[in-house]
C-alpha cells in the first residue's frame, strides 16, 4: 500500500512517497539505502580503450585462476568434512571454468565490445543461465544455478570483495530477501535497519534486526526496484512504513519521533542494576543469546545472569571456514571469561537450512529445514562433532561452560550425542589436556517430538532449553521466513503453549532446570505468558534485554499464572489474544 503526501521534495528528487509493510523490529532509522541484490545485475559497464584490452583480459584470467585455486581448496575441505558427494558441486564449478567456449566468449566481449571484464562476465553468465533455466531438463536447470554461482564468484574476485555487501557507511539494507549467510559478513556496526520484499516476523532479517536493536520492515513488494543505493530512506519500524525520497518536513517529523524513542531507551538503562524479579517478588534468571565474543561482553555489561544460548555457527560463518579446535577453544574461552561466575550455554553447530560455512552452499535439498541439518550432520561427522565438544570441554576449565545439542528429536539421538561426548572426554584424559569433567549437557527442545518426550529426555541429560523459533515453525507447519503464511506464525497458538507447558512439566518431574531461549522470551507482550507457564530462566538478545527486564518487573506472577491457566484451556489463538490482551500489545 502506498501513501501520498503534499510535502515538498528535497533537492529536486521525485515526490515523497510512503510504502507499507510488516513491522518486525521497532525504532526509527534515517539514512542512505544499500540495495543488496544480484551482483550479476549490478555490475557497472565501462567502456575501455583498445590499449586497455590486454589489461582487462589479464585481470579476468587472474580472477579465474584465483577462483580455481579456491574451488580446489573447497573440494578438498568439503570432501574431508562432509564427504565427496557434497564436494561434487565445486567440481561442477571447476568444470565451468575449464569450459573454453565460455572463457572465449567472455574474452570476445572484452575485445570486440570494449567493455570491462566484470561486465563481460555478467553478460555471458546471465545469458547462459537464462537459456539453461528455461530448459525442460531438470539437470540443465540445476546447472543454471551453478553458472550463476560461479559468475558471481569471478566478479567478486575481479572487484576484490568476498561478500557483495560493502557497507561503506551506516546504511539501511534493502533486499528481496536476506538469509543468515547473506548477513554474517556485514559490518553490523553500519547497519541502520532492514527493509525486505519478502520474509516473515521470524525471518532471519527480523531476528537479526531485533538482536541489533535496529528497525526492520518486511513484506514490502517492489522496494528493490524503487530504490537505488544511496537514496535516503526513513524506516519506521513501529508503524511498518518506509518513506522514499523524504521531504524536509518528513525528516523533521521523524527526527522528533526518533528523539522520543531515544529518551525511552535512556529510561530503560536505569533498570540495569535493579533486580530481575516480578512485581510480586519472584526472581527470574534473565540471560542473553549471543553470536560472538563482542555480544557476550555486551551482555556482561548489562548484568545478564549468563549466556543462555551461544550460536556457534555464527562464528564459523563469519570466518567462512570450519574452525579447528584451537580456534574454537580460544573463542569459547573468551566468552566464558567474559561471564565470570555465570553459566555460558554453548550450542553445537546448527548448520543446514539457511546457515552454511564458507562462501558456497554444499547442500541441495528441496526442503532443507526438514533435511540434513544440525545434529543429523554432526552425528554423521564425528570429526566435526568431537572437535567442537573437545573445545567446549576445555573452555569449561575456565568457567561455567555448558553444552547444548540442537534439533534433537529422539531419545536415540540424545544417547548418540552423549556417547560422542564420552569419547571426547576419554581422548582429552589420555592426552592429559585440562577440561571440566562434569560439564553439563542439555537438549534444545525445538521439535514437537522432543517436547512430547521432554520427561524422558530430561531424565538422560542435565537441562532443557526451549527454542521457540523452530518449535512454533514445526508445530504449526509454518515457514517462519515466509510472508505468505506469516499470519499463521503465532507463538500463542494453543498447540505451542501446550508443548511448552509439557516441556516445563517434564523437566520438573526429573528435577532438571529448563530455560526458554527463543524470540518469544524477548517480546514484552509474551513475557507474562512465558512466566505463567513456569519458566524461571529466559534468554534474549542483548538488544531486547532491558525490554524483557522491564516486562518481568511489571508482571504480577500470580495473575499471570491465572491467565495462563485459562490460555491452556483455550481452543484458538484468538481466544488467547483476548485473555492476554495481545491485540493491543
Amino acid at each position: 500500500m502506498e501513501r501520498s503526501t503534499t510535502d515538498e521534495p528535497v533537492r529536486g528528487l521525485p515526490p515523497e512517497a510512503a510504502v507499507e509493510g510488516v513491522a518486525v523490529s521497532p525504532g526509527i532509522a534515517v539514512g542512505p539505502a544499500f540495495v543488496f541484490g544480484d551482483i550479476l545485475t549490478e555490475v557497472e559497464t565501462r567502456t575501455i580503450r583498445p590499449d586497455e584490452v590486454e589489461g582487462e583480459l589479464a585481470r579476468f584470467r587472474a580472477a579465474v585462476e584465483l577462483v580455481k585455486d579456491e574451488l580446489a581448496r573447497d573440494v578438498e575441505r568439503i570432501s574431508e568434512q562432509l564427504g565427496q558427494d557434497h564436494a561434487d558441486v565445486f567440481l561442477v564449478h571447476s568444470m565451468i571454468l575449464e569450459d573454453r567456449s565460455a572463457i572465449t566468449e567472455i574474452e570476445g566481449h572484452v575485445r570486440t565490445g570494449l567493455v570491462n571484464a566484470e561486465a563481460a562476465v555478467a553478460e555471458v553468465m546471465k545469458r547462459v543461465s537464462a537459456v539453461l533455466a528455461a530448459s525442460g531438463d531438470s539437470y540443465l536447470r540445476d546447472r543454471a544455478f551453478d553458472i550463476t554461482d560461479i559468475g558471481k564468484r569471478v566478479i567478486e574476485r575481479l572487484l576484490g570483495v568476498w561478500s557483495h555487501c560493502p557497507l561503506v557507511q551506516p546504511m539501511v539494507v534493502v533486499a528481496t530477501e536476506l538469509r543468515a549467510s547473506d548477513t554474517v559478513t556485514m559490518d553490523r556496526g553500519r547497519i541502520l535497519g532492514f527493509v525486505t520484499e519478502v520474509g516473515g516476523k521470524e525471518s532471519h532479517a527480523a531476528i537479526l534486526a531485533r538482536s541489533l536493536g535496529v528497525p526492520a520492515i518486511v513484506g514490502v513488494p517492489g522496494i528493490v526496484d524503487r530504490v537505488v543505493t544511496g537514496d535516503v530512506l526513513i524506516v519506521d519500524g513501529d508503524d511498518g512504513c518506509v518513506v522514499l525520497h523524504p521531504s524536509e518536513a518528513a525528516l523533521d517529523r521523524y527526527g522528533l519521533k526518533r528523539e522520543e524513542d531515544e529518551r525511552e531507551w535512556a529510561d530503560l538503562s536505569s533498570l540495569r542494576d535493579l533486580p530481575t524479579e516480578t512485581a510480586d517478588g519472584v526472581k527470574v534468571e534473565l540471560m542473553c543469546n549471543v553470536g560472538s565474543v563482542d555480544d557476550a561482553a555486551e551482555a556482561a555489561g548489562m548484568n545478564a545472569a549468563g549466556v543462555g544460548l551461544f550460536r556457534t555457527e555464527m562464528v564459523f560463518m563469519a570466518s567462512r571456514h570450519f574452525l579447528d579446535e584451537e580456534e574454537q577453544y580460544s573463542t569459547y574461552r573468551s566468552v566464558v571469561e567474559a561471564m565470570p561466575g555465570r553459566p555460558v550455554v554453548i550450542r553445537t553447530l546448527d548448520i543446514g537450512g539457511d546457515k552454511f560455512v564458507g562462501p558456497e552452499n554444499p547442500y541441495r535439498e528441496r526442503n532443507p529445514n526438514l533435511g540434513y541439518r544440525s545434529i543429523r550432520v554432526l552425528l554423521e561427522r564425528p570429526d566435526i562433532f568431537l572437535t567442537q565438544m573437545r573445545a567446549i570441554l576445555r573452555a569449561g576449565a575456565h568457567g561455567d561452560a555448558r553444552i547444548l545439542w540442537p534439533m534433537i528429536c529422539t531419545l536415540g539421538e540424545l544417547r548418540a550425542a552423549k556417547e560422542r561426548l564420552g569419547e571426547a572426554k576419554d581422548a582429552l584424559r589420555k592426552e592429559g589436556v585440562p577440561f571440566r569433567e562434569d560439564t553439563p549437557a542439555g537438549v534444545m527442545i525445538e521439535i514437537p517430538s522432543a517436547a512430547l518426550l521432554a520427561e524422558r529426555l530430561a531424565a538422560e541429560c542435565d537441562f532443557l532449553s526451549i527454542g521457540t523459533n523452530d518449535l512454533i515453525q514445526y508445530t504449526l507447519a509454518v515457514d517462519r521466513g515466509s510472508s505468505l503464511v506469516d499470519h499463521l506464525y503465532r507463538p500463542h497458538d494453543p498447540a505451542v503453549i501446550a508443548l511448552i507447558a509439557r516441556t516445563v512439566e517434564g523437566a520438573r518431574a526429573e528435577g532438571k532446570p529448563v530455560a526458554l531461549c527463543g524470540e518469544m522470551g524477548g517480546n514484552p507482550a509474551y513475557v507474562p505468558l512465558v512466566l505463567g507457564l513456569g519458566l524461571e530462566e529466559i534468554s534474549v538478545s542483548p538488544a531486547r534485554f532491558l525490554l524483557a527486564k522491564k516486562a518481568i518487573r511489571e508482571t504480577d506472577l500470580a495473575k499471570a499464572r491465572e491467565l495462563t491457566s485459562r490460555a491452556l484451556a483455550a481452543g484458538t489463538a484468538e481466544e488467547v489474544e483476548v485473555i492476554f490482551d495481545l491485540e493491543r500489545s
